[in-house]
């Protein structure tokens, strides 16, 4: 495990902090001051899809899909004050499962890079990471995680230099 903090202050305020965008945002920081050089990052601003951040160093290719966690109220401002009839805790069991299939997709298209998920820290998110630990370490996944002060973490033996 290593963990190192981002300046706070580089946040995007005018979102959520677990905002997908924000999530990508501080992982990407993160990872340009580990040496990587960030080439490719998804707009999750206009929804694009793809790769959410792809990032080389050392000849090594990082291939990540990023996750936010589910808000209680919609995102679209003509809906904002209305709460979602999905519960939040249900919702992101299926973002993680979503995430967890691109992970494979991408690992199985790109067998020498590698892959990791970008999550923010939420128990629900680190619970259903240790009820897929064990199958995660074996694919050699990595997973990063962001808190609402900036600090990145990552987890999986494939993360170190």
């Amino acid at each position: 495990m290593n963990t190192r903090m981002v300046g706070e202050s580089d946040m995007d305020v005018t979102a959520d902090w677990y905002w997908e965008g924000n999530v990508v945002e501080a992982i990407a920081r993160f990872l340009t001051q580990d040496g990587w050089a960030i080439v490719g990052r998804a707009d999750t601003h206009s929804k694009e899809r793809g790769v959410d951040i792809q990032a080389t160093r050392h000849g090594r290719t990082l291939l990540l899909e990023a996750k936010g966690y589910p808000s209680k109220n919609y995102r679209d401002p003509r809906r904002a004050a209305e709460v979602k009839p999905t519960n939040p805790t249900n919702q992101a069991q299926q973002w993680y499962s979503h995430a967890l299939l691109k992970v494979m997709r991408l690992q199985t298209k790109h067998p020498e890079a590698v892959v990791a998920l970008g999550l923010p820290d939420f128990p629900r998110y680190r619970a259903l990471f240790e009820e897929t630990r064990g199958g995660l370490a074996r694919l050699g996944v990595a997973l990063l995680t962001v808190r609402a002060d900036g600090t990145v973490t990552t987890w999986g033996a494939q993360w170190s230099r």
